[in-house]
């Protein structure tokens, strides 16, 4: 055939619509099976890349935690079980009868607990060699507590290693890795005596509290006294051990009560949805108005400034003309404000109010018992 037969020949063939169409369609109609064949085959080896990329993860994930968790796992750990002093008179919180527990030349021991609803506070001693003791205000800790249904009050790491002590601590109390909701805390204090915790969801009426402190150590730091600048900064860990104590909870915490308390009238411009009082503090949440442009007027204020102001407009007083401030306060969405004072139950017996002086909002309003 001419070369030019065989080049006009094969255009037809490439370029015919009419050819092409049936051609195609006639492998279709024969590779149907193929075809078929060929996806499930697709179809199962993306299934095997999935699971193997799950499991390469999960396997991976699991190498990492173990190692993370071998870090604190072959500690020196010692176990003490504090009984409750049951002549304490302090109705607030009860004194723990326990002397120091030493390891690593360094002693610890707790002094006191006391849990409300939505407040934990527990005092104690960390005694250093005499050589260090200057540096007892800078003294820093780990520390986790948990109770005996493992709610978990607290993890904290003054090394910013929390992401590796809370892996121990989940493996050791057989909680899953992805359940934070068993924290409970929403804030905390952490004192060189002194540990406070503070809960918006409540603490649970636990019977048994659990305490470990760990990584016990000073910050040792110079600041110059004209440019307030940091000269230097050192983290100084003294010991790898580990201190746990086991807590028994009187019965005065878990069998503690709340009061609800109400407004004695409806009040224009202010929306109570929480007044609640237990043993040390009553908390208020409500949605007051103007309070957002109240608080965005005051955010170029210095801390003490904007406190002062803030106390002259929203604080409670009683019967007494005793007047409390706000010792914890927060905000919500818009105009809702949380807020935290320090009158307890021992005040039913008097009259309480809430006063707020904010644009012409002007009212000393009764709380009452619902």
């Amino acid at each position: 055939m001419p070369k030019n037969e065989v080049f006009k020949e094969f255009c037809e063939n490439m370029y015919s619509e009419e050819k092409n169409y049936n051609s195609i369609c006639s492998k279709i109609k024969g590779g149907s099976d193929m075809k078929k064949k060929l996806l499930n085959n697709i179809a199962a080896m993306l299934v095997i890349a999935i699971i193997m990329g799950v499991t390469a993860k999960g396997v991976y994930a699991k190498i990492v935690w173990n190692i993370d968790y071998a870090k604190y796992q072959n500690r020196n750990i010692i176990t003490k079980s504090i009984a409750i002093d049951e002549k304490t008179k302090d109705e607030q919180s009860e004194n723990l009868n326990m002397n120091y527990i030493y390891q690593d030349k360094i002693g610890i021991k707790l002094n006191s607990i006391m849990i409300t609803n939505d407040y934990c506070q527990i005092d104690f001693d960390i005694k250093l060699e005499e050589e260090i003791s200057k540096f007892k205000e800078k003294i820093r800790y780990g520390i986790a507590i948990y109770d005996e249904n493992n709610n978990i009050y607290i993890i904290h790491n003054w090394k910013h290693e929390e992401n590796l002590y809370w892996k121990k601590l989940y493996k050791e109390l057989g909680v899953k890795s992805n359940s934070m909701n068993n924290v409970l805390n929403s804030s905390a204090s952490f004192g060189s005596s002194r540990l406070t915790i503070k809960s918006a969801v409540g603490f649970p009426k636990s019977k048994k509290l659990y305490v470990r402190m760990f990584d016990i150590g000073y910050e040792d730091y110079e600041i110059d006294s004209k440019t307030l600048e940091c000269i230097y900064h050192n983290d100084i860990c003294l010991s790898d051990s580990e201190w746990q104590f086991e807590i028994e909870i009187p019965e005065k915490f878990y069998e503690r009560t709340s009061v609800e308390l109400d407004f004695v009238e409806n009040v224009k411009g202010i929306k109570l949805s929480k007044a609640e009082l237990t043993e040390t503090a009553l908390t208020i949440k409500a949605e007051i108005d103007y309070m957002r442009d109240f608080l965005l007027d005051g955010k170029d204020m210095g801390r003490e400034e904007f406190d002062k102001l803030r106390d002259a407009v929203f604080y409670i007083s009683d019967g007494d003309n005793n007047i409390y401030k706000p010792i914890d306060f927060g905000t919500g969405t818009g105009n809702e404000i949380n807020a935290r004072f320090g009158i307890g139950k021992e005040s039913l017996n008097k009259r309480i109010f809430l006063n707020i002086s904010l644009n012409d909002i002007q009212e000393k309003i009764e709380l009452i018992q619902k």
